[in-house]
């Protein structure tokens, strides 16, 4: 996964199936040029080739039920060609060609219709005739539903079908496509839909205020009829005196089809308005003695509340601590319940001190924390690696845990993407050839060796899973869901668990917050972990002898700072340790412009300003345009965001639009439309000339100089010109650094160049690529995107450094 800031990620649009909107009509286009001509008729053929590879040729009637079914990445390439696919009359064309093309055998239908009409002219046995009308019904099956068959049983599979059904119902409303076979491959998918939705396949759940905040947002922003208020009216609907059910299907447990909400009233109300407007009771619990009427509504999740819905956040982030804002205001967490060596270190001078004490708790720090407990990885006796030289080194130390080996030989010569050898190491042992497309096991094994565990405490402002927690949580990752776990316990078999659904290989947010802590409690970490906690302090230093010839004592580190207590009261701590990890990930603090007006109330440096300006009404497609600074994956998910409700856009950035650094060209097409889209926009400029992107305007290459109090932007263009923009609201996405001001200096001494801003991406903390402990600070150490590796599946690499690094200091230490 992509780390650069947990920021609020509205782009990755992934609208919840059951309530699909069709997307409005598109004004057309200017007509081709000769160089687009070449390119359709390019996509053309990759649509037809894709077509022949993906639809599975009908077997003969004798070998159907021994045919082999096809490879399963067959059907992953065609769900990924038409993921695309962005254009409405891309994906037209492509049905339709489908419909044409890869339906009913016409000549094999008329040769088992002639079969059967000579039968029943020729009498013979019932059994004979029986066959003939089985054949003629399989000849009547078109080769495209099974296709659709085989796609039903991929991850996410039955909700792309329904999104493709819905681009079919959008396709022929706009006239992009007509005839009788495209009805057909309709009808198809109906009945397909009809079996698979039928009530044995539907799960009825109740919902309580105790049930999963992304559950009660779904059913709060689902009801169109009467509106959830606030969360306090979402408590009082699923309170006492109340029930809430919904419907969901096999397929994608956890989302409402349909939403039974139930008033019990002492008596039979005259109107639904009386049960709506009347306050229920303040009593926590239900008088069980009482007789009661039960009120039924029944409501079908709506459209608006799908589009309200899925325009949410992504996490980039991997190990961050940095919160971003999210849908409602978060009161901090409290902290968790202290162990009881916890409390012996609370402020106590004489106390023992630490081993280590970790600082940031999401999946780095839950990751070290689990090697750090005595699990130990060790090589499957009879595993074999697919790298050649790698296995050949792994069969030279059999027995001998991964953690005790030399990381430096080990990962000599590997190559990913990657910069870090032990993170290559890692991820090579744990994902096999995931690179390669494959999904081949993991060549490791864990045992638990509790002798071998080191005492710690992780510290952090969230619960375990850091910033995650902070993040809206319907939307999807960038990486795939697979890429996203922790060793031992793979995200898709928690997931099936769960009975959860990966949606095209990617999980959602609110799905790895939930796994992260999960993890926690599942490994048995949780007496390890201190949520609430903030750091205000770290310094190192020399304790006083202990007495008259006392040897001298090592350096510790002095950690100090705060939990939130019970009462929201913040409690101080102070904590001696020998060793400290810094996994405070990098998302702490917005970059910022340093432009006069850049303090102004309408300038924000977070896109959950925008989701409230659009919640609260102040932005809509009649307001002023919202200026976008950045040419980052933030800023390209505020356009679609903003593009989404229709609010008009300026976009400002100072790249050209054709710079090869920019992130659009590190990001396949296929799996990420939406970016390629904007980049599209980036580059027409389209609100200059009729074209699809009418209220969209980009501006590269241009230097913004202030922001006035009467809402206006000031520019400098790529000729030096001034220009002034009139604006409703800003938004400044340009990236984020590290708050380190717990550390001398707030840590610039840490990185590679001192002289420059700390950067995971440009300038990280300076550490060895071996052991990860700081280059100018012995028992210091940097994991996760504070050491440079921005991706979750990269960060366990460096747990993996730092856990053996400390296990051979305390082979080491003196009794």
């Amino acid at each position: 996964m992509r780390v650069l800031r947990p920021s609020l990620s509205a782009g990755r649009l992934l609208l919840l199936w059951p309530r699909l909107p069709l997307r409005p009509p598109r004004p057309p286009g200017p007509r081709l040029s000769s160089g687009r001509a070449a390119a359709a008729g390019a996509l053309e053929r990759a649509m037809d080739e894709l077509l022949h590879r993906a639809v599975p040729a009908m077997p003969a009637y004798g070998l159907r039920e021994k045919t082999p079914a096809p490879a399963e990445n067959q059907c992953a390439d065609f769900v990924s060609f038409y993921g695309g696919l962005a254009e409405a009359a891309e994906r037209a064309e492509l049905l339709g060609r489908l419909a044409q093309g890869f339906g009913v055998d016409h000549g094999q239908v008329a040769e088992q219709s002639a079969a059967v009409l000579q039968l029943l002219q020729q009498p013979r046995e019932a059994a004979v005739l029986l066959q003939a009308e089985d054949r003629l019904r399989y000849a009547l099956v078109p080769r495209y539903r099974s296709l659709f068959h085989h796609i039903s049983k991929l991850d996410g599979g039955v909700r792309f079908l329904v999104q493709l059904r819905a681009d079919l119902l959008e396709a022929q409303a706009l006239k992009l496509m007509e005839g009788p076979h495209v009805r057909e491959m309709n009808g198809v998918l109906k009945s397909m839909f009809s079996e698979w939705f039928s009530s044995g396949f539907l799960n009825l759940e109740r919902v309580t205020w105790h049930s999963p905040c992304e559950v009660l947002q779904k059913i709060s922003e689902s009801e169109a009829v009467h509106p959830v208020k606030n969360w306090a009216d979402m408590k009082r609907r699923v309170g006492p005196y109340r029930r809430c059910y919904f419907f969901s299907h096999c397929s994608t447990p956890g989302e409402p089809l349909i939403i039974l909400h139930v008033a019990l009233t002492s008596e039979i109300s005259s109107s639904i308005q009386t049960i709506i407007v009347k306050e229920s009771p303040t009593s926590e619990t239900e008088e069980r003695d009482k007789g009661h009427h039960s009120h039924l509504i029944l409501a079908e999740p709506d459209p608006a509340g799908a589009a309200g819905r899925g325009a949410g956040h992504l996490p980039h982030q991997a190990g961050g601590e940095g919160a971003a804002g999210c849908c409602q205001p978060r009161a901090p967490p409290r902290a968790t319940a202290m162990s009881n060596g916890w409390k012996d270190h609370l402020g106590a001078s004489g106390s023992e001190p630490l081993p280590v004490v970790i600082i940031g708790n999401g999946p780095s720090g839950i990751c070290l924390s689990y090697l750090l407990s005595g699990y130990s990885p060790y090589v499957k006796p009879d595993a074999i690696h697919p790298h050649p030289v790698l296995q050949r080194k792994l069969t030279e130390a059999p027995g001998v845990s991964i953690v005790d080996q030399d990381l430096d030989y080990l990962s000599e010569g590997l190559e990913g993407r990657c910069q870090s050898p032990v993170a290559l190491l890692f991820d090579a042992l744990l994902r096999p050839d995931t690179d390669f497309g494959g999904n081949m096991e993991s060549v490791l094994t864990w045992k638990h060796q509790k002798e071998r565990a080191i005492p710690h405490l992780v510290l952090g402002r969230n619960l375990p899973g850091g910033a995650w927690h902070s993040i809206e949580g319907s939307m999807v990752t960038l990486s795939q869901g697979d890429w996203m776990g922790l060793p031992d316990l793979q995200v898709k078999d928690w997931m099936c668990r769960k009975r959860r659904g990966l949606r095209n290989s990617r999980a959602t947010a609110g799905d790895m917050a939930h796994y992260y802590s999960d993890y926690v409690i599942k490994k048995g970490l949780s007496h390890n972990f201190v949520s609430g906690a903030v750091v205000t302090a770290v310094e190192r230093g020399t304790p006083e002898p202990s007495g008259p010839g006392a040897r001298d004592p090592s350096p510790l580190f002095q950690v100090n700072g705060f939990v939130t207590a019970e009462d929201r009261s913040q409690q101080p701590f102070s904590l001696c340790a020998r060793n400290v990890v810094l996994a405070t990930g990098t998302s702490d603090s917005p970059a910022r412009l340093g432009i006069p007006g850049e303090a102004l109330p309408f300038v924000h440096h977070d896109l959950s300003a925008l989701e409230a300006a659009t919640r609260a009404g102040t932005m809509s497609p009649a307001s002023d345009p919202i200026l976008i600074i950045g040419a980052g994956l933030s800023a390209a998910d505020a356009v679609l965001y903003a593009r989404h409700y229709n609010i008009p856009v300026i976009h400002a950035f100072r790249r050209s639009v054709d710079d090869p650094g920019l992130v659009f060209n590190q990001l396949p097409k296929m799996l990420y439309p939406e970016y390629h889209k904007v980049h599209q926009m980036m580059r027409e400029q389209s609100i200059l000339s009729p074209s699809p992107y009418e209220g969209y305007r980009s501006l590269p290459e241009h230097q913004l100089l202030l922001f006035k109090e009467d809402r206006q932007a000031v520019f400098r263009d790529p000729q030096g010109l001034q220009k002034v923009f009139g604006i409703a609201l800003v938004l400044v996405l340009i990236g984020s650094h590290p708050d380190l001001s717990f550390l001398p200096g707030a840590g610039a001494d840490l990185a590679m160049d001192p002289n420059q801003p700390l950067s995971a991406k440009r300038n990280p903390i300076d550490v060895d690529p071996f052991t990860y402990q700081s280059i100018h600070q012995e028992g210091l150490y940097a994991v996760g995107p504070l050491a440079g590796d921005n991706f979750v599946r990269f960060v366990q690499g460096g747990a993996l450094a730092v856990a053996s690094s400390l296990l051979r200091k305390e082979a080491r230490k003196p009794p």
